[in-house]
């Protein structure tokens, strides 16, 4: 069975949708369509069905499950849960900073994508004051959502870059030692993404993460469904989006400063990622920013 957002929500320019969930008989097989899941066990234990293996979970316990993931509950005894439904694109934005962590790509992008094919891992256990933290959390967000007092979207993306950001933290990657290949990768991005504008072959980052230059390239494939080359591209151009809005940096400056070596190369880059050359696009932004209303 294919669940959709829209049978939970019908805002289709807000894709979030929170609950809390009580679990008395089991819960069938089903799939996400078009969103993520974002799970917290609030209380209790189950046992949690997924591509037809089944895990233990219980109080504490966090999880991520992506779209086209067959998941399901068994055996639930005073089972509570959060579910927060959700398209992750749309709250976390290219300047996101939580996508340096990696406890963030370990649980939001690398094992939902796992799963498919590696089972299942529980992923996070909240300690007690961890716990608490969340809890508060979630109790703020589902607030926000139901009572609707203006501005209710504006909080809702805060506290759940808040709550991310806090998970993020929490899932220790050090401590993982039972997912070597999720740290090894969940590192590695992380590595990539604070480090976007060094020259890093794929050699030099499958040498980081620990994996040879052919397992790197096709385990990052599946879970990105784009090369590490091609990511490394993305976070540069991205980097020179930002730094286009100050007028005070050259073509050239910029080319440099986000780790490309030749400012022709660049802005060839630039125009095939983005459409306009780099004049073009900081010539856009001056005129959006010009165009802005002064209260």
């Amino acid at each position: 069975m294919d669940f959709f957002l829209n049978w939970f929500t019908q805002d289709e320019t807000f894709p979030f949708f929170i609950q809390y969930g009580t679990h008395d008989e089991d819960l069938c097989l089903h799939t996400h369509a078009d969103f993520s899941e974002l799970v917290i066990v609030l209380s209790g234990t189950a046992t949690h069905v997924v591509d037809g293996e089944e895990y233990p979970i219980r109080k504490g316990d966090v999880f991520v499950i992506s779209n086209n993931t067959a998941h399901g509950y068994k055996h639930p005894k005073n089972f509570h849960i959060c579910n927060i439904m959700f398209h992750l694109s749309y709250f976390l934005d290219y300047q996101s900073d939580i996508k340096t962590t990696a406890g963030f790509h370990a649980l939001f992008v690398i094992e939902p994508t796992l799963t498919k094919t590696q089972g299942f891992k529980r992923q996070l256990t909240l300690n007690l004051a961890q716990y608490e933290e969340i809890h508060t959390l979630i109790a703020s967000l589902k607030n926000e959502y139901e009572t609707k007092l203006p501005g209710y979207q504006t909080m809702i993306i805060s506290l759940l870059s808040q709550l991310f950001t806090s998970l993020s933290r929490f899932y220790d990657v050090s401590q993982k030692s039972d997912s070597k290949e999720v740290v090894s990768i969940a590192n590695t991005i992380a590595y990539m993404e604070n480090h976007y504008n060094e020259d890093l072959s794929i050699e030099e980052l499958a040498q980081y993460s620990g994996l040879s230059s052919r397992h790197f390239r096709r385990i990052f494939q599946r879970i990105y469904s784009i090369s590490p080359t091609k990511y490394m591209t993305i976070l540069r151009i991205q980097a020179a989006m930002k730094a286009l809005q100050n007028p005070h940096l050259s073509i050239t400056e910029i080319a440099l400063l986000c780790g490309f070596s030749d400012s022709n190369y660049f802005s060839r880059k630039f125009k095939a990622e983005t459409g306009k050359s780099p004049l073009e696009y900081r010539k856009y932004i001056q005129g959006l920013s010009n165009s802005s209303i002064t209260i």
